[in-house]
């Protein structure tokens, strides 16, 4: 399972040692001068990059700045606008996103949204049919509410993202040839189930989880954490967190252990 953790400015230097790619969030390309040239310098390195659409930062960007940042970076895969818990909404732009000319090198990625579980089912099917290999599975879906019963919401959004993707895997959906992501992480332990039953089976993640944490002072404990910062990445893009460098590295470490053996 190949992992990136979104790295604010200050942490660039270090993405080599942390990250096996580059997430790459498009809404700060235009809000910050540095953060856009790492990512140019990092395709001119021959790095592999996931471009996101900005959903989750609460930014919708019109149709020809996403193929203009795609055009100009031109990343290994590309995440389609989608809507949450919509598979209607996401279901056309997946559809609307087949018709452009991007770059040979980059693939379209759908998140799964929806309510129900048929619905996702739906969407993936769908999207199948259009010719796409490459799927997310979100890590706040209301969906895994429905799932587990837990009093605990976030243990809830990791319980439920498990038995989605085991009931994907029951009706033979996922095949050998699909890219499987995991958008972002509510429990840091959720992570080994899949590196103890399934290891081929999701070929990366994305999480600024284990950075916002260290940021705060938090350390991962030996079973993960059931509590979450409701911090994003944005609010420490700017500040030097070489002076939390302890923490976060204690958390990276400790990440991949949940990942990968």
């Amino acid at each position: 399972m190949k992992i990136s953790h979104e790295l604010p400015i200050s942490l660039f230097p270090y993405n080599i040692e942390y990250n096996d790619y580059e997430y790459l969030l498009p809404v700060f390309m235009d809000k910050y001068p540095d953060y856009k040239q790492f990512f140019l310098d990092s395709r001119e390195q021959g790095r592999f990059i996931i471009m996101d659409n900005s959903l989750f930062e609460g930014y919708s960007h019109t149709i020809q700045d996403l193929k203009d940042k795609i055009n100009l970076i031109k990343p290994d895969i590309f995440i389609v606008p989608d809507e949450w818990n919509d598979s209607i909404i996401t279901a056309k732009n997946a559809k609307y996103w087949k018709q452009f000319t991007l770059p040979e090198r980059t693939k379209l990625m759908v998140v799964l949204q929806g309510k129900t579980v048929n619905e996702m089912h739906l969407l993936f099917q769908n999207c199948i049919d259009l010719g796409y290999t490459h799927f997310a599975f979100n890590h706040s879906s209301v969906v895994y509410q429905t799932l587990s019963n837990s009093e605990n919401k976030l243990a809830n959004q990791s319980v439920g993202r498990v038995m989605l993707i085991e009931y994907f895997k029951s009706q033979g959906l996922i095949k050998d040839h699909h890219y499987i992501h995991l958008l972002g992480c509510s429990t840091p332990q959720e992570f080994t189930y899949y590196r103890d039953n399934c290891p081929e089976l999701i070929k990366s993640v994305d999480t600024s989880n284990p950075i916002i944490c260290g940021a705060l002072g938090i350390r991962y404990q030996e079973g993960g954490l059931l509590t979450k910062p409701s911090n994003k990445i944005e609010e420490f893009m700017e500040q030097d967190l070489t002076k939390n460098l302890e923490d976060i590295i204690f958390n990276i470490n400790a990440f991949k252990k949940f990942c990968n053996h």
